[in-house]
């Protein structure tokens, strides 16, 4: 059993103290592939990457994590870049450069191609369901649901990542009747306007799901699972205390990561759910938390080991 993840790998240029720009490895699908391989999880990536010196750190440091490339072939657009500023609470805001980009330039038939022989879960979201990759996306997810095989997607609304804001919002709820595990942040809800009360607006987009699970991830609030079966009320767990948050640059990465890993080393992921999924649910979405927990303590995105959250996990009184 495998996982397949598919959109953007680019470098975040995070801006220091001193006003200067340095690079990091990021893009959402990329953190995520990244949090998986270290969690244990049988991990491909999908998407061409660039065959400039940001594409062969990419590539380099997939490789070295663990993570599959089954695509070999190396585009000759160049890395997507994101400038990347952080306000004094550690919260990140983002200005992209995605024309003519590596990440996009990757086809249906080749995605098609290289899916794994044993993929049982497909990951994909962020900068990949905006409106000029919606064909596509749409084309895979109605032939991998064909094939038997859960859809994952990370809403990650980026506003700044199309000119036109309301097609690109109207396309993400178009794909959510299409998915079988789907997260967004508080900010990602808020983005549609759809109500004041936040919950209430996610209940009103797991509705739009027509079934499957929708995880609100609340920040230091916590997170939120609605769609457990035979549970009538949204699943809650409370944040992880952290001493001091560094930024929180890829914690809703490093959280679906540890969400979809610990399902998946439980067994979880496959096509009928087991007898215990609500406590099963309840179990990954704690451990999601105090995944992102240690990631808001490190700088940029750093997916933990699973012994380190086990020992994190053991170690905290909540």
């Amino acid at each position: 059993m495998s996982v397949a993840v598919l959109g953007e790998a680019l470098i975040d240029l995070i801006i220091g103290d001193d006003g200067a720009y340095r690079p990091h490895l990021g893009g959402s699908p990329y953190n995520v592939a990244i949090g998986l391989a270290r969690q244990g999880v049988d991990v491909s990536y999908l998407a061409a990457l660039s065959d400039d010196s940001f594409g062969d750190e990419l590539c380099a440091s997939l490789q070295r994590e663990g993570v599959r490339l089954p695509l070999q072939r190396r585009s000759l657009w160049p890395t997507s870049l994101a400038l990347v500023t952080v306000n004094e609470r550690g919260q990140p805001s983002y200005r992209l450069y995605r024309e003519g980009i590596a990440d996009k330039d990757t086809t249906l038939e080749e995605v098609i191609a290289h899916l794994p022989p044993d993929l049982q879960v497909f990951h994909t979201g962020s900068l990949a369901i905006t409106p000029s990759q919606l064909p596509k996306i749409t084309a895979l997810f109605d032939l991998l649901r064909e094939r038997g095989v859960r859809i994952s997607i990370d809403i990650n609304i980026r506003l700044r990542a199309s000119i036109d804001q309301q097609k690109y919002l109207s396309g993400v709820r178009g794909l959510l009747a299409r998915a079988d595990i789907v997260k967004a942040s508080d900010e990602d809800i808020d983005a549609f306007a759809l109500s004041e009360n936040l919950r209430d607006a996610a209940q009103q987009l797991h509705e739009e799901m027509r079934g499957g699970l929708l995880v609100l991830t609340e920040g230091d609030g916590g997170a939120v699972l609605y769609g457990a079966p035979g549970v009538a009320a949204p699943i809650e767990k409370r944040a992880y205390p952290v001493a001091k948050v560094s930024d929180t640059v890829g914690a809703g990465d490093t959280f679906h990561s540890a969400f979809l890993a610990n399902l998946y080393r439980a067994g979880e992921l496959g096509a009928d759910p087991g007898p215990d999924t609500t406590a099963m649910l309840a179990e990954a979405l704690d451990f999601a938390c105090a995944a992102a927990a240690i990631n808001v303590s490190r700088a940029g995105c750093s997916p933990p080991m699973l012994a380190e959250v086990s020992s994190f996990m053991a170690a905290t009184q909540r």
